[in-house]
């Protein structure tokens, strides 16, 4: 007995199609009837909630203390020398006045610029702490 290759592609091409047309019909069943169970579906509250009764007896607690030192920060203004493009234009007059020699270069002027000094804490050893 003999099969063409046709005739399996055709069958598995079948099977692949019908495996997709059955989940998408699951699919539109499994919403249906949970559309169904919630428009069907009538709650009424027939009686009140209400917590019981207790009876607390409370004794003070306590929060935890801390002693924090934190860094110190200095914000301030430092002059600082740094490079900045400076350009020279001559002109010539023609008839309208036109730039024609432009001198590109670099030129050092000094600026403020914004500085920060951090200091750390110092280390605290635990073993010298009191606890209460």
């Amino acid at each position: 007995m003999t099969y063409s290759n046709e005739n399996n592609q055709s069958n598995s091409n079948k099977s692949g199609g019908s495996k997709i047309a059955f989940i998408a019909i699951g699919a539109v069943l499994v919403a249906g009837v949970a559309a169904a169970g919630l428009y069907l579906t009538d709650v009424d509250q027939t009686q009140e909630a209400k917590l019981p009764s207790v009876d607390v007896q409370v004794v003070d607690g306590q929060l935890p203390e801390f002693d924090v030192d934190v860094a110190t920060v200095d914000v301030s203004m430092k002059e600082k020398k740094v490079d900045v493009p400076k350009l020279g234009v001559e002109t010539k007059t023609i008839e309208v006045e036109v730039p024609v020699d432009v001198e590109a270069g670099m030129e050092e002027e000094a600026i403020d610029v914004p500085t920060i000094s951090i200091e750390r804490p110092e280390e605290d050893n635990p073993a010298d702490n009191p606890v209460d």
